[in-house]
């Protein structure tokens, strides 16, 4: 069901000298997640025009689809050596995230905006 969906928008600044292997990292952790989180429905990264800054929008099926994605092998082995070539500048989370995906999410200091009106055609 679409109201139970959660979606995250992350924006990474990249350290100077480091876009190639953010970008290697970010490839690679697309793959594994796209091949083992089924309940992962979107998963697209956005490289500024300097290649500075990555906006990531994530969407997922249900609170505890994004806990399984932060438990996952992509998050648990690929996500730490991320990193080290860049930092989480901002955290969003618009949806009703479970008071468990909150507690996870409360060390990356996230703006939650909860949903309450509107609609998805897809």
């Amino acid at each position: 069901m679409e109201s139970s969906r959660i979606h995250f928008r992350a924006e990474f600044t990249i350290e100077e000298g480091k876009i190639e292997e953010y970008k290697q990292l970010v490839q690679e952790m697309s793959r594994v997640v796209e091949a083992n989180e089924p309940d992962t429905i979107d998963y697209q990264f956005y490289l500024n025009r300097d290649e500075t800054k990555c906006i990531v929008h994530e969407t997922y099926a249900n609170s505890e689809a994004a806990l399984a994605h932060n438990t996952g092998v992509a998050s648990q082995t690929i996500l730490p050596k991320i990193s080290k070539v860049a930092r989480i500048s901002r955290f969003d989370v618009y949806g009703n995230p479970s008071d468990e995906l909150r507690k996870v999410l409360a060390s990356f200091s996230p703006q939650i905006y909860n949903r309450f009106a509107g609609f998805s055609r897809r």
